[in-house]
C-alpha cells in the first residue's frame, strides 16, 4: 500500500492483531497501544468483522476524539477488518 493510498498519508507506527481478543478487552488493549504513540501517529488494529468488535471498537475511539479509518476489506479474508486510528488527543 502506497502512502498516497493510506487513510492518513503515512503507515501505522504499530500494528496490533486483536482477532482472537474479545470485547471489551480488544478496545482496552488497542487504547493502551494508542497511548504509547505520539500525537498524529497511527495505530493499525486488526479485528474480526463478526461480532460487536467491528462496530464498538471504532465507535469507542471516535467518541474519545480519535480519527478512525476503516480500510477496504481484503478479498482473500472477508473476516478481517483493518482500522487505522490516528491519535489526536
Amino acid at each position: 500500500m502506497t502512502s498516497a493510498s493510506l487513510p492518513f498519508g503515512k503507515p501505522a507506527s504499530i500494528s496490533l492483531d486483536l482477532r482472537k481478543t474479545k470485547c471489551p478487552l480488544n478496545f482496552v488493549k488497542a487504547k493502551l497501544a494508542l497511548e504509547k504513540l505520539a500525537i498524529s501517529e497511527v495505530l493499525e488494529v486488526l479485528l474480526l468483522t463478526t461480532g460487536d468488535s467491528a462496530l464498538n471498537v471504532p465507535n469507542s475511539f471516535r467518541q474519545e476524539g480519535q480519527s478512525v479509518a476503516v480500510l477496504p476489506a481484503d478479498v482473500d479474508d472477508e473476516t478481517l477488518q483493518v482500522l487505522h486510528i490516528k491519535r489526536l488527543v
